[in-house]
């Protein structure tokens, strides 16, 4: 399951919690996209529970579209307690100019209050 919400006009998240696949990947870009069409950037905030299943393939699909619109996201917050994804979201830095932090799962109320400011 992926749930959405919004945090300000133009600050996007999403909480996974259940199966990440390349469904999730299409629903995260159209949000992303609907946004951009109002807002030169967006902020994005993502979290993964421990019900997770996050496919690599998925995360894989996502990459071109990361370079394609990277210029266009002020903040990234990642919440997560998996060791492979929080490496991963740190090569991202390389698609985005914007500020990526990570927070583990006990940080959660620290990165919306980031992504917030």
């Amino acid at each position: 399951m992926l749930s959405t919400f919004s945090l300000a006009d133009n600050i996007i998240g999403f909480i996974i919690d259940g199966p990440y696949n390349e469904n999730s990947v299409d629903k995260i870009q159209n949000e992303v996209l609907e946004k951009l069409e109002y807002f030169d950037t967006v902020s994005f905030y993502i979290e993964d529970t421990s019900n997770a299943e996050i496919s690599l393939k998925a995360v894989l699909k996502s990459i071109p579209f990361k370079i394609k619109t990277g210029n266009r996201f002020e903040k990234v917050a990642v919440v997560t307690d998996r060791k492979w994804v929080q490496l991963f979201s740190s090569l991202e830095k390389l698609f985005f100019n914007a500020e990526i932090r990570l927070f583990n799962s006990k940080q959660r109320l620290e990165a919306i209050q980031w992504i917030s400011h």
